[in-house]
């Protein structure tokens, strides 16, 4: 059994909901990764322990209850699975595996040490946790009103409720995914304004992959073709995983200049630079058109949320307005930019539970492979296809200078024939991918190949 799932199933047995157990262990892990002997890691070189030395001394006695309570004259540290830190909690701590004759970091004894303090000090969070089956209620409940760190902003809510719904589905639902649906979003920076702060994402939550929200949003912008959509999810996706970029109307254009000068590739951005929701995602429209040769993306017009519609529906991009595109994820596209015009745009990363964004293969199924967060269907690399997104993969193909078996550029027909086949096959082998007749078997690389 797994620490993981021993902790879970204590939480469980002692009342507390599926969505409870796991929205109090999300935030175990952001506290201590669940090792009931974690030392604050800023603590360790202070006084010379780590965590396993740590907890021997303080077992041993050579740190004595007063040490441990206090361990630095005038500044709290944490301890252990809830990184307890205040000396009265750590007090009930350390006098309950005294009295049981455990070590200050036995895993059983710390677990019953949380359950009496929310079962006494913090009933309230206790009440929820064995009620709620929303998991997010759960994870801040423990986050604001249990643990309370210095930061429980947005960005922190998130990380938890991820972390708690990762546990979620690994124990709650017998391993079947609730999956989380990501968008891209550049909302604020690091002190939860918009402008003034540092170059650079500060807290990891200026430009953040995210579970989509209502914002609510007004339109949806979708480019009809599956390549620039996938550019879209993937750039937007790239630039939220690197800390390099920030949010900062005041220098919104700076994240433009160093993206052209990394070509157009979001996650090798080494400068520290600054966007805002819609500068984001106006420059990184430009960098697909650079990529692609599209000029009328190049060129796009426009310059903030409240021009967009327009712009973007001049530059090619169907504008939904459906109510089932704005009021959940479920007919998204990855790549589909989310707009409201007056105040805010995002870009969408995962794949809607009800979108078309694959077709029926021969036997009729649908088939899919993963790369990244988006799904792309296996069976455009199946050799002897015929689909009009072929033509997508064979213009690209044509772009990086693979030739078809006859030696000449490829026929832009829709059909995985002889010629586009053996010019995959040369950009596989290239890469070192395995040869195969079922193109489909390495899809996800292929695209990405094709992509980048």
């Amino acid at each position: 059994m797994s620490v993981a799932s021993d902790i879970y199933n204590r939480l469980r047995k002692a009342g507390l909901t599926e969505a409870g157990a796991a929205g109090l262990m999300g935030n175990l892990k952001a506290e201590s990764g669940l090792k009931s002997t974690n030392v604050e890691d800023i603590l360790e070189p202070k006084i010379g322990y780590n965590d396993e030395t740590y907890t021997a001394a303080v077992d041993s006695g050579k740190i004595t209850r007063a040490q441990f309570l206090n361990p630095i004259s005038g500044k709290q540290y944490g301890y252990g699975l809830a990184q307890w830190t205040s000396p009265g909690r750590k007090a009930g701590l350390y006098d309950l595996c005294k009295s049981k004759g455990k070590s200050i970091g036995d895993l059983e004894t710390q677990i019953e040490w949380l359950l009496t303090e929310l079962k006494t000090s913090y009933s309230g969070v206790f009440k929820t946790l064995t009620s709620t089956k929303d998991v997010r209620t759960a994870s801040n409940a423990v986050l604001t009103k249990f643990e309370i760190p210095a930061d429980t902003g947005a960005s922190v809510q998130e990380t938890r409720y991820q972390y708690s719904m990762q546990y979620y589905n690994e124990f709650a639902t017998g391993g079947k995914v609730v999956s989380i649906h990501y968008i891209s979003n550049s909302g604020h920076d690091e002190n939860n304004g918009y402008t003034g702060g540092k170059a650079g994402d500060q807290t990891g939550g200026e430009w953040e992959l995210r579970s989509w929200y209502n914002r609510p949003w007004n339109c949806i912008l979708r480019h009809p073709d599956p390549v620039v959509r996938q550019y879209h999810a993937d750039m937007a996706s790239a630039a939220a995983k690197n800390d390099k970029i920030g949010y900062n109307q005041g220098q919104r254009d700076t994240f433009g200049i160093q993206l052209k000068a990394a070509g157009d590739d979001p996650a090798k951005i080494t400068v520290a630079c600054e966007a805002d929701c819609s500068k984001g995602i106006i420059d990184i429209t430009k960098a697909i058109g650079r990529k692609t040769g599209r000029k009328e993306l190049e060129n796009i017009q426009a310059t903030y949320t409240g021009n967009m519609r327009s712009a973007y529906k001049n530059a090619g991009y169907q504008v939904l307005t459906d109510s089932k595109y704005l009021t959940s994820p479920d007919y998204l596209l990855p790549g589909d930019i989310l707009l409201n015009d007056v105040h805010h745009t995002a870009t969408n990363i995962s794949m809607g539970s009800k979108a078309d964004g694959s077709t029926a293969s021969s036997t009729g199924a649908a088939q899919s492979t993963l790369y990244g967060d988006c799904s792309i269907p296996a069976h455009w690399f199946l050799k002897g296809a015929v689909h009009p997104e072929i033509k997508s993969i064979q213009r690209l193909l044509n772009a990086k200078g693979y030739k078809g078996k006859d030696g000449k550029k490829l026929t832009i027909d829709g059909e995985l024939g002889d010629n586009t086949a053996y010019a995959i096959e040369r950009l596989q082998r290239k890469a070192g991918l395995p040869d195969s007749t079922n193109w489909g078997t390495v899809a996800g690389k292929t695209w990405s190949l094709l992509l980048n």
